[in-house]
């Protein structure tokens, strides 16, 4: 859950808004906190700790690069990605989720979708050659993600850095929601190297990979990736994601979509123009007394490669369009009440982050003036914080 903080203090303050630009971070905290497990760094217990390491340098980092006023930080839970699951049983059946066992259905639907669970997991048994076997690197993200993502939430309510985790919503929806609420003249850094997220760029909003260590924004996507930002979300509709499980059209790849329409390069397209397109050729092939090709019809027609209960294309965009989110109505509001509104820095130091440090014996830390250091940015963020807060109470 996000730390304590005042509510409606915009309203009751209106001084705190200045209307001058400024800069937000929104960090998709799943997603940084797992690349961050290429760092190996254990402590003198054997206890793993780089995953904390790299995620604060990588913070760190950013923070030197621009003068961010608000950070957050966003998390999956072990439920999230529940909204989509209740219309798309198939969603992440390829991973270790169990939906099933928690949504809060009847008793009799909970059995069903476990039956339902248990022969996606049979079929996908069946269809392995052999048991897969985590390598060393899956291994230590799978003992040591929660228990380092926990250490890392309550280093963040020391440092002035907000962050969520809702029980069934997902981050990159809370990220969307955040967007779509954003002060016009607000200035945010997306940072997540999942592709998805580059839907949400705008005139006000990049992204940063950090993998690849670029920011794509509204002037270079185009340029880096050879087609423009908002067909993101077109090229996903109809090719899925296996990361996910979600299904595509069934014979269509990426090739042949672009032979289809090469105008996806070029300009923002729609699923309909898409469709379109293929049954104009379709008909022309019959014309010239051509059997349609096949992989045509199944885009015209929407069918997948996986089974739909119900429009495939429908489903699809609801699954993958950020421009609608998916979040509980808790989750909402916790987040309005999250943004812009003044932190109590009672209870709340840096002498006390230095001390958990300690106890979690984050050898690079232990020492004082390396900690000064290394946490020099951050400090400058909590001033900040610091000072609304004091204003607030003018």
């Amino acid at each position: 859950m996000a730390q304590p903080i005042r509510r409606n203090i915009q309203e009751t303050h209106p001084n705190l808004i200045t209307g001058e630009p400024f800069y937000t971070l929104l960090v998709d905290g799943g997603n940084l906190l797992r690349i961050s497990f290429a760092d190996t760094r254990i402590n003198y217990k054997g206890e793993h700790y780089g995953a904390i390491y790299q995620f604060l340098l990588q913070l760190r980092i950013m923070m030197t690069k621009r003068p961010f006023d608000y950070i957050y930080v966003f998390f999956d839970n072990e439920d999230s990605g529940m909204l989509r699951y209740r219309f798309y049983k198939d969603y992440k059946a390829n991973r270790d989720k169990k939906y099933a066992e928690h949504d809060g259905i009847s008793d009799y639907m909970k059995e069903f979708n476990k039956n339902v669970e248990r022969m996606q997991r049979y079929l996908f048994d069946k269809n392995k050659k052999k048991e897969k076997v985590l390598t060393d690197a899956e291994k230590l993200v799978k003992e040591n993600f929660e228990r380092e993502r926990d250490i890392l939430c309550t280093y963040f309510n020391e440092m002035f850095i907000r962050w969520q985790m809702d029980d069934v919503t997902e981050g990159d929806d809370l990220i969307a929601y955040y967007v779509q609420h954003k002060k016009p003249e607000e200035l945010i850094y997306i940072m997540s190297s999942d592709e998805d997220i580059t839907q949400l760029i705008g005139e006000k909003v990049c992204v940063y990979n950090p993998r690849k260590k670029i920011a794509y924004s509204e002037k270079n996507f185009k340029k880096e990736k050879g087609f423009p930002h908002e067909n993101v979300v077109l090229k996903k509709i109809f090719l899925g994601d296996t990361s996910d499980n979600i299904g595509n059209v069934r014979g269509v790849s990426e090739a042949k979509l672009m032979e289809l329409m090469p105008e996806i390069a070029e300009r923002p397209v729609s699923v309909d123009e898409v469709r379109e397109r293929a049954k104009l050729l379709c008909e022309e092939r019959i014309k010239a007394k051509k059997k349609p090709l096949q992989w045509q019809e199944n885009i015209i027609n929407g069918v997948a490669n996986k089974g739909y209960d119900g429009d495939f294309y429908d489903i699809n965009n609801r699954l993958i369009n950020l421009s609608n989110p998916l979040l509980t109505d808790e989750a909402k509001k916790e987040l309005s009440e999250m943004m812009y509104n003044v932190q109590d820095p009672t209870d709340r130091s840096f002498s006390n982050l230095y001390k958990m440090v300690k106890d979690n014996n984050i050898t690079e830390f232990l020492d004082e003036s390396a900690f000064g250091r290394f946490f020099a940015p951050f400090q400058d963020l909590a001033n900040k914080e610091i000072q609304r807060y004091k204003k607030s109470l003018s």
